[in-house]
């Protein structure tokens, strides 16, 4: 019963190692993948998002910067511009009304021409030199009022014809004053001498933006904040709470804040030459959802593959922890001398099948035992011995066992492959006569070393070279199977490397030279010659010919040679 237990356990192990750690593994890093390539899109679709803003607002910019360069594009207006702000009368007052008409067409054309301006002014020192604004009728400058005393107005003078931006700010000299403004400033000079005229300020709302940000979408909830070089909010395409709004009116060296309605992703990106930011908000909670999916999905995916898997441990295992120990059994029994227990069908399987060969052996090995050994005492003695050997239980322990690793991970052709080997074997060990022909053992051999490699896997490689026909030779049955046995349990088993077995027929000058040498560990010639295995191939070689020779050689750390040579005039007899 605890036998049955303990192997019961080592199935429920392998299960757990070949098939559910494995497909834990596969759909984490599958889940894993697409998070990081659901990322990856999301960066690359944003990159592509911003420049496409960032070229329109510059785009914006360059244009409204345009716009207050428009007194040096029409002589009459600068000239105009200049008079007044020089102080020179005119000496014709029709002349002067033209001129400011023509003044007052330009830029009331531009104010009404464009849904963000909100005020057009030209101001110097303490006086507005002329002014146009949304609902004019309804509005009135503020006086007195010192533009020269603003620090938008020094700020133009100093920049000497450039172009500055001012961030928000409310028109105070304005009366009623408009919602807060982004202006536009730029000094007009004298063209010869580069002094300062006046200055013009061009007042605009962020109507334009909206319709810029209108054509720009995201697949998650997502704010769009426009900032200048003092972290003033400039234009947000959500309204904000004042909490909000202090929250994003500084640096945001982190890659998530925290708002009232949730936690946001933030990526800024800086307009080219121009002193503002653009910043996307992202929902966090909702790109954590669309990977959630993947890893939800894969989850239900390994769950569907437990079932599946457990059921199949279940409705398998039981049948095969039979079978085996139905074998484990008979084997016992024969190590017991007793012959009399059978194998009983119960898988369904292979193993059935080689339990038949199983039962139809232990048959066979009876009447052999009893009735077919007419050799000489010392004959049957040794032959007996060396059959016996062939036929120890850890070896079809191991192999039984390699049976139900093949089983577990799914490989039923190499199981199919080696459950017919491992037939051959049984087959060829109690079937084939005393002398059978090299052809015959030589395929023993092939099929003891897959089997053999079943358990060593890649640690163990082997190769028959046949350097001589070898077809008409006869042999002792079983006579090369020890000295390999030999290679692998004192020459390869020790060895951590991949290691190889070669088995080479050749002829030289009157005998057949069979060859067996592997590159393992080595080993002590004098005690490996005195096991019993060894033994009895030497004492069946001089049985079938004196004329033989058995030589072995071994190297620590370069592996073992073990050759024997066979007189052809021996084996000519032999025919």
């Amino acid at each position: 019963m605890s036998k049955n237990k303990s192997f019961s356990l080592q199935l429920l192990k392998n299960f757990l190692i070949s098939t559910l750690i494995p497909f834990m593994l596969v759909t984490t890093v599958i889940a894993n993948t697409y998070s990081r390539n659901y990322n990856k899109d999301v960066h690359i679709l944003l990159n592509a998002t911003v420049d496409s803003m960032i070229s329109s607002i510059s785009t914006y910019l360059d244009e409204l910067q345009q716009i207050t360069l428009l007194p040096y594009y029409n002589d009459e207006m600068y000239y105009y511009l200049k008079n007044l702000s020089l102080d020179h009368p005119y000496e014709n007052v029709l002349d002067e009304i033209s001129l400011r008409r023509n003044l007052d067409s330009n830029m009331s054309f531009v104010r009404y021409n464009r849904a963000d301006t909100n005020g057009i002014f030209i101001v110097e020192g303490n006086r507005c030199l002329y002014y146009t604004t949304i609902n004019t009728d309804q509005k009135t400058l503020v006086q007195p009022y010192d533009y020269s005393a603003q620090t938008w107005y020094k700020n133009a003078i100093e920049a000497n014809g450039r172009c500055i931006i001012l961030g928000p700010h409310t028109p105070d000299y304005i009366s009623p004053c408009d919602p807060p403004v982004i202006s536009l400033v730029r000094s007009i000079m004298v063209l010869n001498t580069r002094e300062p005229l006046c200055v013009i300020k061009f007042d605009i709302n962020t109507s334009l933006f909206d319709r810029i940000f209108n054509e720009f979408s995201f697949h998650v909830d997502s704010k769009i904040i426009i900032k200048d070089e003092n972290q003033q909010i400039i234009y947000t395409n959500a309204p904000l709470n004042a909490q909000d709004k202090n929250a994003l009116s500084h640096d945001l060296p982190e890659t998530k804040v925290s708002l009232e309605d949730g936690i946001y992703k933030t990526y800024s990106y800086p307009v080219k030459d121009y002193p503002w930011t653009i910043t996307i908000l992202l929902s966090n909670a909702q790109l954590r959802s669309r990977t959630s999916i993947v890893y939800l999905a894969a989850l239900l995916l390994y769950l569907v593959g437990v079932v599946t898997a457990a059921l199949s441990y279940v409705t398998v295992s039981k049948k095969m922890v039979r079978a085996i120990d139905s074998m484990k059994s008979i084997f016992l029994a024969i190590q017991n001398k007793d012959f009399s227990k059978r194998y009983h069908y119960v898988s369904n399987t292979e193993l059935d099948e080689l339990g038949d060969s199983l039962n139809q052996t232990v048959i066979q090995l009876e009447n052999k035992i009893q009735k077919e050994y007419l050799m000489t005492i010392q004959q049957k003695n040794i032959e007996f011995h060396a059959l016996q050997s062939q036929i120890q239980p850890h070896f079809l322990f191991n192999t039984l066992n390699n049976f139900i690793a093949l089983n577990q991970v799914g490989q039923r052709d190499s199981l199919e492959n080696a459950l017919y080997e491992l037939s051959d074997m049984l087959r060829y060990v109690l079937k084939a006569p005393s002398l059978v022909g090299l052809t015959m053992e030589l395929e023993f051999i092939e099929d003891y070393c897959a089997l053999q490699k079943l358990r060593f896997s890649d640690r163990l490689s082997y190769e028959i070279r046949l350097n001589t026909p070898v077809s008409t030779y006869r042999i002792p049955k079983l006579l090369l199977q020890p000295i390999v046995e030999n290679s692998i349990l004192h020459g390869i088993e020790p060895c951590e490397h991949p290691c190889h077995i070669t088995i080479d027929v050749s002829c030289a000058d009157e005998y057949l030279v069979i060859t067996v040498s592997d590159d393992g560990v080595g080993c002590s010639v004098e005690e490996i010659q005195n096991s019993i295995g060894l033994t009895n191939v030497k004492e069946r070689l001089h049985f079938f010919s004196a004329q033989s020779r058995f030589e072995m050689e071994s190297a620590k750390g370069k592996g073992t040679r073990t050759a024997i040579y066979l007189s052809k005039n021996s084996l000519e007899e032999r025919q």
